[in-house]
């Protein structure tokens, strides 16, 4: 097999990983009133900071309108509130609330242990190397695109 063969083979896994790894993320949101998306942005904001909604569809790699609607709940929820935003004026950031700070920080909590499980399994250099393969094939196939506040 060449090289074109191997990488081909390893973006057929890359749908069946995304569905395992999305039911294991659902199985431990269970009892938190989430969604796997809404996790997602409670995430970004966790590890980001105040963001606008243009920023987290970008970095999430999703819709704008999908993730205004995501955030319009979890303001309604209570776990992200709006902010002003200095470099744009008509668009808000988002922020966690102090109870999304809270629940976001117990879901990943949970997660690490099923994380720390399998990276048992792996070296240091194979996560590495699995990380890099990843970003160069976003990179590879990612649409370029510009995309304003």
């Amino acid at each position: 097999m060449n090289d074109s063969t191997n990488l081909y083979n390893f973006i057929r896994l890359v749908r069946p990983l995304y569905k395992v790894l999305e039911n294991a993320v659902a199985r431990e949101l269970d009892g938190t009133g989430l969604t796997v998306t809404e996790r997602a942005v409670l995430e970004r904001l966790h590890d980001h900071g105040p963001l606008s909604v243009p920023r987290i569809a970008d970095r999430l790699i999703a819709p704008r309108q999908f993730v205004q609607k995501t955030a319009n709940a979890l303001i309604e929820k209570g776990f992200v509130e709006r902010r002003q935003n200095t470099a744009h004026r008509r668009s808000k950031l988002l922020a966690l609330s102090p109870s999304g700070a809270e629940l976001i920080e117990t879901v990943l909590a949970r997660e690490a242990v099923n994380i720390a499980r399998v990276s048992e399994c792996l070296s240091p250099e194979e996560i590495a190397i699995a990380m890099r393969v990843t970003e160069a094939i976003i990179e590879g196939f990612a649409e370029k695109e510009t995309k304003d506040d």
